[in-house]
This record gives structure tokens, C-alpha cells and sequence, in this order.
């Protein structure tokens, strides 16, 4: 039974429903109701806590917020600046809101009663704001000067709505303001229970912190677990945080344009145009396999063993990532590009191989491009091969913005890339596990570019074949949602630190829900070959087969997905995941 059928089993005998305002009807996009103050800078905070206290110890009562800024504090500063403020902060209860509207259908009658400093006409308007249409009366402390704690709210409550406090049930999420306040009034209480936090947050350092996982669970609270809400909540905040970076590092060398390497970068590049509008960006359509054809007719081949996938491959599989027809003698032929070492027999079939008369094309796209030295290249990121390959064909200098990055930089030109995420040796396991679905999720929803055609004096990139996934798409869409959310909210312009970003992903990729494993673990991604996140077998049929379980495991480019899917039991697959990995490597 979720939150809203519980609230609606409970008000079931009632003619009446009472409701609490601020963290039952109503959230805020932070994590502690003062951490709204910090928004408008440390100076006013301060001021701010101080001159409350100094009003409530000068009243002895319930004080207004016109009471509040008539304190010393807060001379020359405007109520009206933090009643907005409210405003724009305030998101509704999902599951509460859709139990009230349950409610008002089925005929009962429906009051907010708050102990709260903010006037009766501020609060109808965030309440308004927020979707809760009508209530049949509101009650807030600061216009009678009494509180729910004490019971005189709940019975003035009683004595304007004429009710017998048995005809009214009053929920709210406070035990001594709301359950045992209305106690006193003979009202019985439904405490609503405590929601666990945004578990896939670290602990709040800042109170930026604090208010990034109350905006995330403002948001997804109640929502089923689908494409839509798991890129909101994990996309989202990763993408949104990497252009802040983007945008920062930009400033250095305004002048410089800014590319977004195809097909990696294609969400993350709308997501910028959703936080600044204003700036041009360029969309570079390469991959490495779509240079392969140039780089052989170069007889650039050391470059070309950088640019082919790092798997075992078939002398007829690197022909094909050529564009040339392989000899039969080679076809036949493995290389393990991963484990390296093939250098001497990958040299001799690129010499047996033809490139095709389209391979020069691609340097005519470049050119059309106008890539040029100086310029941004924003990319996934891991060894910057794409990179190194576009400035060896341009000739030129670039600065790489990538998202992360392996071992294999530090062979790369000093400073020729920055990175924005810095791991630790457990979450760079976890990010690598998951990298894959990651890439996957955040690509343009496209096969990969493979050639160049020539349209008059146009080049125009040739894309592979892909059907279309509507999984993709919807993360799509929810990771756009939490950037146009967070642009149009009241944390517009706070950055998203690095560590809390990536949070949620590396909490997906080695705690994912049974829920998370189902949606996800069918998309497949390429990798030298097409290949399945995580999809198993029947655990009947590997029992009887184990060799099948092994090598549905080493195809699988999410493991602990996979594990999670077959045995969708409550264990630490993550750590389990990263031990066994450990063991492997020593």
C-alpha cells in the first residue's frame, strides 16, 4: 500500500480532513526550512534567524512576518522579497496532493491548519501554485497568535468550522506539534510517516547540497520507477552540473567555439541550450569509426589501431570499420586489440587493404566543420583518442572538456584535456561499470556516423542503421525536465558540485532497485559489437548450463545489473562486484 492509499484508508470515516502545510501539503527545495535564507546570501541568513528570535522572545506568542522584519535585522530589507522566495520554493506533496484530490471527489471537506509566521494569503497562493485548487478553510498561527502545539489552533479550528472533533481527522508529519496538538483539541491524528531521504545523495557538505536531493525527491516522490524519472533524477543533476563546468571553463577563452562530439554529447548539448540560451555551440558529427577510412589512407596505422575498438575483432570486422573489402586469407584472422600487442599483424592487413575512394571526404567534413586550433571539444571522455586523431587530421590544437577520464591521458599532450569528474579508486570502478549504460542512455538515439557523403558543396555525415529505442528518449526527456526545472526554480544559478552529480549514477550502477535492473538491462550498446546491458537467462537454464552463465556475464556491459536481474535478492552486488574486480587485478 503506497502513501496516498494510506491516507485514504485512514480518512475513510471522516467527513473532515485536516491537513499540515509545510513538509505534508507542501516541500520546499531545501533541505532545512533556514537554508532558504542562505539563497539570498550569509549576511541576510544571519540577519534573518536573528531578528525572528528577537521578535518571538519580544512577543511571547506567535509572531507575524511583518513583526519579524520590523526587527532591527532586517532595516531596509522587504518581506516581499522572501515571500517570493517561498513561492518559487515550494513543491507539492505528490503522493499527499493526489490523496487530496481523492478526497475532495469523494465529498469531503478539506482544511490546511499551520503553525507558521507567513500570512493566510501567502500560503493560499503557494498552495494554489502548487496544484491544491480549493480548501474549505485555512487556518495559520500567525493570524490567530496561537499555535497547533498548544491545541488553541485546532480548537479555534473547531469553534469557526462549527465540526465536532470526531467528524475530523488532522494528518500532518509533526509528533508533538500535529499529533499530539490536535490530541488536546479531541481531535485524533494520522501522523504521516517519514519518508526516507534522497538515499542516493552523499551527506549534505552545503546546504547547495541539502537542496539538490530536496529537489531531486520533491520531484520523483511517488513516481513509478520509469525512463522518465530515473533521467530526471540521475541524468539530470550529472548533465546539468557538467555544463555549469562547461560554462565556467568557456569564460577562459570566450572567443574559442564550442564543440560537442557527436553522438555522446548530443543530450548534454541541449541541456545546454536550456541553461544558456544565449551562446552558440557546434555539433560535431565524428567518431573514431567514421575516421578509420581516412586514417588507413593516410597509412596512419598507429593512429588506426587507436581508433578501432578495443575488442577482439576479425580481419574482416577491421576491414569493415575501414570501408575496405578484406582478402579472404585475413578475414578469418582474430586481433585482441584490448590486450594489445598486435601491432606487427594489424600493420600487415592494413597494408593488404584498399581504402575506399570516399575516405578523403571526411576531411572535407572537418574543414566544413571549421574546427580550429584553440577550439572546445566536449566529450564522454576516457583516453581522448578522438581527440588526438581530430588534431593530427587538422592539424590544429584543441582543449578537451571531457566528462571523465582514464589512465590513458597521461600519454596525451600535457593540458590537453581537463576533466570534470575526480574519483576515488572505488567510485572510478563504479563509474567504469557503468559507463557503458551511461553512454548509452546520454547518446543522440542514432547509429553511429560511418562515412561522408558529398551533396554538392555540402558533406553530410552517413549515420548506421538503428532503430529507434523509446526507453532512450524518455530518459532523454527527463533529464531535459530537471534542467528546465532547475533553470526556472528557485536554485537558478546555484552550482551542482561534482561529487553530489555523479551521486546518483554511481549509486544506480552498484545499488540499482530490481525495478531500475528490469527498466534498464535490455538496452544493448556497441562496443566493437553489439551487446546487451544485462539481460540473463532463467537461473533454471544456467544451473544446467553453467558455461551459458559465464558467457552471458562477460557479454553483459552491466554486471551488477545483470546480477541484480537473476538473483533479485537483497544483497550488496556492488560491493561484491568491486571485490571480485580487485581480486581479478592483483
Amino acid at each position: 500500500m503506497n502513501l496516498t492509499e494510506m491516507i485514504l484508508r485512514a480518512a475513510s470515516p471522516y467527513p473532515a480532513v485536516a491537513l499540515d502545510v509545510f513538509d505534508t501539503l507542501l516541500k520546499r527545495d531545501v533541505a532545512r526550512p533556514t537554508d532558504l535564507f542562505l539563497l539570498r546570501g550569509e549576511a541576510f541568513a544571519q540577519a534573518r534567524v536573528e531578528a525572528e528570535t528577537q521578535a518571538r522572545t519580544a512577543a511571547g506568542r506567535e509572531v507575524t512576518l511583518a513583526e519579524i522584519y520590523a526587527r532591527p535585522p532586517l532595516a531596509g530589507y522587504d518581506p516581499a522579497a522572501e515571500c517570493a522566495l517561498e513561492c518559487r520554493a515550494a513543491a507539492a506533496n505528490r503522493p499527499v496532493w493526489e490523496a487530496v484530490r481523492a478526497l475532495r471527489a469523494q465529498g469531503k471537506r478539506l482544511y490546511y491548519i499551520s503553525d507558521m509566521y507567513l500570512p493566510p494569503e501567502q500560503i493560499n497562493a503557494m498552495l494554489t501554485r502548487c496544484g491544491y485548487d480549493r480548501f474549505d478553510g485555512g487556518f495559520v498561527s500567525s493570524a490567530y497568535g496561537v499555535q497547533k502545539r498548544s491545541g488553541k489552533l485546532f480548537q479555534r479550528f473547531l469553534h469557526e468550522t462549527g465540526l465536532k472533533a470526531r467528524e475530523v481527522l488532522f494528518i500532518g508529519d509533526d509528533w508533538r506539534a500535529d499529533v499530539l496538538g490536535a490530541a488536546l483539541a479531541g481531535i485524533r491524528a494520522w501522523h504521516l510517516p517519514k519518508e526516507q531521504g534522497a538515499q542516493a545523495f552523499p551527506p549534505a557538505e552545503t546546504a547547495e547540497d541539502g537542496a539538490l536531493a530536496a529537489f531531486v525527491q520533491n520531484r520523483v516522490r511517488g513516481r513509478a520507477v520509469d525512463g522518465e524519472a530515473v533521467g530526471f533524477a540521475v541524468l539530470g543533476p550529472l548533465l546539468t552540473a557538467l555544463c555549469q563546468w562547461i560554462h565556467e571553463k568557456r569564460k577562459e577563452r570566450p572567443e574559442s567555439r564550442l564543440y560537442f562530439l557527436a553522438r555522446d554529447m548530443y543530450l548534454t548539448r541541449q541541456i545546454y541550450a536550456v541553461l544558456y540560451p544565449g551562446e552558440p555551440t557546434q555539433y560535431l558529427q565524428v567518431s573514431r569509426r567514421s575516421l578509420c577510412p581516412l586514417l588507413l589512407q593516410r597509412r596512419a596505422f598507429a593512429q588506426l589501431v587507436e581508433a578501432l575498438p578495443r575488442q577482439r575483432l576479425s580481419g574482416a570486422q577491421i576491414a569493415a570499420y575501414c570501408g575496405a573489402a578484406c582478402p579472404p586469407e585475413y578475414a578469418a584472422q582474430t586481433f585482441d586489440l584490448k590486450a594489445g600487442g598486435e601491432e606487427a599483424r594489424l600493420y600487415t592487413l592494413f597494408h593488404a587493404l584498399t581504402p575506399p575512394a570516399s575516405a578523403a571526404l571526411a576531411l572535407g567534413y572537418l574543414r566544413q566543420s571549421g574546427l580550429q586550433g584553440e577550439d572546445w571539444l566536449v566529450d564522454i571522455g576516457s583516453g581522448g583518442t578522438t581527440q588526438m586523431l581530430l588534431e593530427s587530421l587538422c592539424g590544429c590544437t584543441l582543449h578537451g572538456l571531457q566528462l571523465s577520464g582514464d589512465a590513458r591521458l597521461r600519454k596525451r599532450r600535457h593540458g590537453a584535456a581537463e576533466v570534470f569528474l575526480s574519483l576515488d579508486r572505488a567510485q572510478a570502478a563504479l563509474y567504469w561499470a557503468g559507463q557503458p549504460m551511461l553512454e548509452r542512455m546520454i547518446s543522440q538515439d542514432v547509429g553511429a556516423t560511418v562515412a561522408y557523403a558529398e551533396e554538392g558543396d555540402t558533406y553530410m555525415p552517413q549515420q548506421a542503421a538503428q532503430r529507434p529505442e523509446p526507453l532512450v528518449q524518455a530518459l532523454q526527456r527527463g533529464a531535459l525536465a530537471f534542467a528546465k526545472a532547475w533553470q526556472g526554480g528557485v536554485l537558478a544559478g546555484t552550482a551542482i558540485r561534482p561529487q553530489q552529480a555523479i551521486a546518483p549514477f554511481l549509486h544506480l550502477t552498484g545499488q540499482p532497485t530490481k525495478q531500475q535492473a528490469a527498466l534498464l538491462g535490455d538496452l544493448t550498446v556497441e562496443d566493437g559489437g553489439v551487446y546487451p546491458l544485462a539481460a540473463p537467462g532463467s537461473l533454471r537454464s544456467y544451473l544446467r548450463h553453467p558455461a551459458r552463465a559465464r558467457h552471458d556475464l562477460a557479454q553483459a556491459r552491466w554486471k551488477i545489473g545483470f546480477l541484480k536481474r537473476l538473483l533479485p535478492w537483497p544483497l550488496p552486488y556492488g560491493r561484491l562486484y568491486l571485490a571480485a574486480k580487485n581480486q581479478t587485478e592483483r
